[in-house]
């Protein structure tokens, strides 16, 4: 069975002229998946033939800064008569479990359907820094470099996802392949720890292990000259940035 991603969100921190802040879904092995829930939750309109042929989607967090979790508040106009389970961090990694976080943001004093209300049924669950399974797909976890724990997530051999995160060229050394990766991209070069450059990439990352690297999670302060010139540094090193609307299809989990 065939696999594909639709890149609804591909920007850092805050919208910018259409791009929407991180998510991506995943059909595979007859699972719906969510990565992060930014405000490219509003992009599921683009995929509704998608959405019609599962009744549970799965929403993997990578963590809980806001502009990966606010499209929980979008989610009941795509998914009010759907299963919604919800897999972050939480405990004990964070002193809250992904329930709590959620709560804190879905108040009822800020979102009128609270925590539970998004969907026919929502359940909360931490994956606490360790692999798990969402249906038969394995999810590799591990831990990154961020301002808040942040994890990477790698979906069997299928997609590797790393958001939100410093390059450490170290870590990547003997990477099991996946036919995609998505890592974030947010500056030219050196600049601020928490974040990750083209440069860094282009100088450490082991493109033979993935089949293809779409950049992520764009600084929406980059003007145009500095986006493009950061496309031509990608694409000098077989890798290109990411555009919301974007389809990838790629081959069968063994």
């Amino acid at each position: 069975m065939d696999a594909t991603l639709w890149v609804l969100g591909s920007a850092g921190w805050m919208p910018k002229a259409g791009q929407e802040t991180s998510c991506f879904l995943l059909e595979a092995q007859g699972q719906l998946i969510m990565l992060d829930a930014g405000t490219g939750v509003a992009n599921l309109e683009l995929v509704p033939e998608v959405l019609q042929r599962h009744d549970r989607v799965s929403v993997l967090l990578s963590h809980y800064h806001v502009d990966h979790l606010v499209g929980l508040m979008y989610l009941k106009r795509f998914m009010a008569d759907k299963c919604v389970d919800v897999y972050g961090p939480g405990k004990p990694v964070y002193p809250k479990t992904t329930e709590e976080y959620a709560g804190d943001l879905l108040q009822s004093a800020l979102y009128s359907s609270g925590p539970f209300g998004f969907a026919r049924e929502v359940r909360y669950h931490d994956y606490g820094g360790q692999d798990f399974c969402v249906g038969g797909l394995r999810v590799a976890v591990r831990e990154q470099s961020h301002s808040s724990p942040s994890f990477e997530l790698r979906l069997g051999n299928l997609v590797t996802y790393a958001t939100d995160t410093s390059f450490d060229a170290a870590a990547w050394e003997d990477y099991p392949p996946t036919e995609l990766l998505l890592h974030e991209c947010w500056q030219s070069g050196a600049g601020d720890p928490r974040h990750t450059s083209v440069e860094a990439l282009a100088a450490g990352l082991p493109r033979e292990a993935f089949g293809r690297v779409l950049l992520i999670h764009h600084n929406p302060s980059w003007d145009a000259r500095e986006r493009a010139e950061i496309e031509r540094a990608a694409a000098r090193h077989g890798m290109e940035l990411a555009r919301d609307g974007m389809t990838v299809t790629m081959g069968s989990e063994d």
